[in-house]
């Protein structure tokens, strides 16, 4: 399971099974207070291309099942994640998507 912190408020732990049953899974609006406050309450993403160490995602942040924004973020895997909650919401789906893909 993933971890985190809360993007609108990133000093105040979130217990994991909070995490786990709202966090992970977006549209926490009627669970959460936080995921009230903030416009998207959820994020999509797609690899859509894997080539020479970088994996180059589509995301879609949505709130009510509508897109908000959209976007492509190109990563260099084996880089550190930055502070940015999107970038780092999308280079843990790349490492779970080269994971599932396996060696080769």
């Amino acid at each position: 399971m993933f971890e985190g912190a809360c993007a609108s408020d990133a000093a105040t732990p979130i217990p994991e099974e909070t995490l786990k049953e709202c966090c992970n899974r977006g549209y926490a609006r009627e669970s959460c207070r936080k995921a009230a406050c903030v416009e998207p309450d959820a994020s999509r993403f797609l690899v859509q291309s894997d080539r020479d160490g970088w994996i180059e995602v589509a995301w879609a942040s949505e709130r009510n099942h509508h897109p908000v924004a959209v976007g492509t973020l190109r990563l260099e895997m084996g880089v550190p994640a930055g502070p940015e909650p999107l970038e780092r919401q999308a280079r843990a789906f790349a490492s779970a998507y080269l994971r599932q893909k396996g060696p080769g």
